[in-house]
């Protein structure tokens, strides 16, 4: 059977480690709470730290809002004083900066197909409005037309009884007949 030995300094790290851990305050020397307790807030010290950390912000923002682009070195050409090596490093140079150009060129053609897009988006929904707006015109029209031949109707049936209703009521000889027109 294996024991395990442990030294004498682990010993005492582990029992330290555990009094720490049940310990509910932290010990501090009577100096150090003495001056905490009597310590005064610095206004003074607190606006200054304040500016500072109020130029640090402008300065990120700054930074950040700039644009970023990546500074290409292009020193040599191909074969203008280019030692042996050299030109790998022209040619790495050249494939960085044709990248780049083919980004930027990437996005702007993204950016005007976008643009396109969006202008026949509002051109397509501004012949959807029209169409929609002369379909209700039509429907608003046969509406009123259908009201105007039902009042029209209704007249006519009004007419139609009242000269029903006032030839039966001289046949009858009383004036309340039916028809609901207008007695004489």
């Amino acid at each position: 059977m294996a024991s395990s030995v442990v030294s004498g300094r682990q010993l005492e790290k582990w029992e330290k480690e555990r009094e720490d851990a049940n310990r509910t305050e932290i010990p501090m020397p009577k100096a150090a709470r003495d001056s905490f307790n009597s310590m005064q807030p610095n206004f003074n010290a607190l606006a200054k730290f304040e500016k500072k950390l109020d130029r640090f912000t402008q300065r990120m923002e700054d930074k950040d809002s700039g644009v970023k682009t990546e500074a290409i070195v292009n020193v040599m050409s191909s074969t203008a004083g280019a030692g042996s090596g050299d030109f790998h490093t022209y040619r790495g140079f050249r494939k960085k900066e044709n990248a780049r150009i083919a980004d930027f060129e990437a996005a702007r053609k993204e950016d005007e197909a976008r643009r396109a897009w969006e202008a026949e988006q509002a051109e397509r929904e501004a012949d959807v409005l029209a169409k929609r707006s002369k379909k209700a015109a039509k429907r608003a029209r046969q509406k009123e037309k259908e009201r105007e031949r039902q009042q029209a109707e209704k007249r006519a049936r009004g007419e139609a009884s009242a000269a029903a209703g006032g030839a039966a009521a001289g046949e009858e000889g009383a004036g309340g007949g039916g028809g609901g027109g207008p007695g004489p």
